[in-house]
């Protein structure tokens, strides 16, 4: 169920991009104990021109200084209620390395924010997470 929106500035080679969906994505299954299969992790791409950086548009700032000073990469993602500090912290650092190394970006400069979604608030093919869940441990517990 976890899901991450990596928010960047357009322009990063299409494989670094890539990659970091990749890394991303086997890091909060590994942290999580969450399958891969559960796990939804995409890249939105801002234009400069439509990104505020100290209060303008990025690509002015991109103009005088150097991407990899300038750009404030943002990582929000929605996770289920339940998960431990350990893990919140461990997400928190480990994709703001992953995206530091991927990027060449200051890591100092990278945001990430984790909502928790309520099980009953969650829905997951128009069944909220509560009863989907209570229904997955029914048979997990029947043997099945």
């Amino acid at each position: 169920m976890p899901v991450a929106n990596l928010h960047v500035l357009a322009g990063h080679p299409r494989e670094s991009l890539k990659q970091w969906v990749r890394e991303t994505s086997r890091a909060l299954s590994e942290i999580l104990a969450a399958p891969l299969d559960r796990l939804e992790v995409w890249v939105t791409e801002i234009d400069p021109d439509l990104w505020g950086i100290s209060g303008v548009p990025a690509s002015e700032v991109l103009a005088k200084t150097p991407r990899h000073q300038a750009e404030m990469p943002f990582i929000r993602m929605v996770l289920m209620e339940g998960r431990t500090t350990e893990q919140l912290h461990r997400v928190i650092g480990e994709l703001s390395a992953i995206t530091a190394r991927l990027l060449d970006v200051d890591q100092e400069r990278i945001r990430l924010h984790i909502e928790h979604a309520h099980p009953d608030r969650w829905g997951i093919g128009g069944v909220p997470a509560s009863i989907r869940r209570a229904a997955e441990l029914a048979t997990r517990k029947a043997g099945g």
